[in-house]
């Protein structure tokens, strides 16, 4: 048996002890448990926690002044969009407003070219009867003398009219389309679009059939008639004199 100093003196040279309870407490423990204590006075501890907040405080101070930073940056550019948009929109008011200020001349406008239109489909012309009266005087040479004047309307179809300005190669006259007079109905079976024109018959009295040729040829070269065309032409006695009556049908400019 050993002595109970013995056995002390090697409980200290394995490092333990054994307390009152029995349990056995290194001295690694020991030391840890002298090395929490703090000594420090209360007064600096609390300026350490007050310095961690302000630390803190101010690192969330920086990300919201950067954060406020980046949303203004963005909201430049979209101020500057807006901005944009917003010239754009003026201009379209401007035009806007330039157009609407044009629709009443445009709406005189357009009811006068109803009105022109009308008396185009009515009357076939809108040439003056003046103007048309003046031209004649001026074609008809001394030695024709007329002696009816006939303007009326008619209707023809829109398809010969087009084929109506052709020239004949045998006679050197435009041929005439066929003439419908208003309120006829034509003998044919396809019906085709028709317009109203203003034809015109000439009666007259020449010396031969080479004065009626020239004067149809000078109502051809005039730009007030169209479709000139020869109706007929006899011989007469006018004055006890033999004479040639001719009779000449034309379609008046539109």
């Amino acid at each position: 048996m050993l002595p109970i100093n013995q056995d002390s003196e090697n409980d200290n040279q394995y490092g333990s002890t054994t307390n009152a309870t029995g349990n056995i407490t290194s001295i690694e423990e020991r030391d840890c448990a002298i090395l929490d204590i703090d000594f420090l006075p209360e007064a600096i501890k609390q300026q350490r926690i007050r310095r961690k907040q302000l630390i803190r405080q101010g690192c969330l101070l920086g990300i919201c002044i950067a954060s406020m930073a980046l949303l203004t940056l963005a909201r430049q550019d979209r101020i500057a969009h807006i901005r944009e948009n917003l010239v754009e929109l003026q201009q379209c008011r401007t035009n806007l407003q330039r157009q609407v200020a044009m629709i009443s001349p445009l709406e005189k406008q357009l009811s006068e070219l109803l009105i022109k239109r009308r008396i185009d489909n009515e009357l076939g012309s809108r040439t003056d009867c003046t103007a048309v009266l003046a031209e004649l005087c001026r074609l008809t040479p001394p030695s024709i003398v007329m002696r009816t004047l006939e303007l009326r309307t008619v209707e023809i179809t829109i398809g010969t009219e087009a084929n109506s300005n052709a020239m004949s190669y045998q006679t050197g006259f435009r041929h005439t389309g066929p003439v419908v007079l208003a309120g006829t109905y034509p003998n044919t079976k396809n019906t085709r679009g028709t317009t109203r024109r203003t034809y015109i018959t000439l009666t007259g009295f020449a010396p031969n059939d080479i004065n009626v040729a020239n004067f149809i040829g000078q109502l051809a070269s005039s730009p007030f008639f169209e479709n000139v065309s020869m109706g007929y032409a006899k011989t007469v006695i006018f004055r006890e004199k033999p004479v040639r009556e001719f009779k000449i049908g034309c379609y008046l400019a539109r």
